[in-house]
């Protein structure tokens, strides 16, 4: 159900990414957050998204930081559930509240998160305002929430989660013995 009240995550595509920043399983709240949310409204520029990418730079009176996210891919399963449904390239009118309470098996996670400013938290106020500026985008277009988990990549991916590449090869695999013989 959406709600027309809320600022940010008014939809449930909204709500499934407001719940990084608004975790619901917190016992304190988070000081953060107003301001991030203002920051969000008025200081965000420059916004990119690029597959599971989103980067942003807020600027503020004579300082810009630069926040970076990257998003956990969708499983690939989870890609078929959804294209099953929806096809493989939705509108924005067919990713409804309905739609996603059929398809929606797992919340948005974060894999990478990075920012420029002195903080050196993953939960700094610029990182806290570009989920903002991503709940307010997937609000109003659903089909950002496919995009940034990954779901055309997912659909066009190797048939087998065992075939996926590693972003990183842990030092554990690598044999100092034979890693510099030719």
């Amino acid at each position: 159900m959406t709600d027309p009240t809320a600022e940010f995550g008014y939809t449930r595509w909204g709500r499934d990414f407001l719940r990084i920043a608004e975790p619901t399983d917190v016992t304190r709240p988070e000081p953060l957050l107003p301001r991030a949310r203002s920051l969000a409204r008025n200081a965000m520029t420059d916004v990119q998204v690029d597959g599971r990418l989103i980067r942003g730079t807020v600027v503020r009176g004579g300082e810009a930081s630069v926040a970076y996210l990257e998003f956990a891919p969708m499983s690939r399963q989870s890609a078929r559930a959804v294209a099953d449904v929806v096809g493989s390239a939705p509108g924005p009118a067919a990713l409804t509240d309905d739609i996603h309470s059929r398809v929606a098996d797992s919340s948005p996670e974060l894999a990478v998160v990075d920012c420029s400013c002195r903080a050196r938290t993953p939960r700094c106020v610029h990182v806290l305002a570009l989920l903002y500026e991503t709940v307010r985008r997937v609000d109003e277009d659903p089909r950002t929430a496919l995009t940034l988990r990954g779901f055309h990549d997912a659909l066009d991916g190797p048939a087998d989660d065992g075939d996926v590449i590693e972003r990183w090869t842990p030092l554990t695999a690598l044999d100092p013995q034979s890693f510099y013989d030719a």
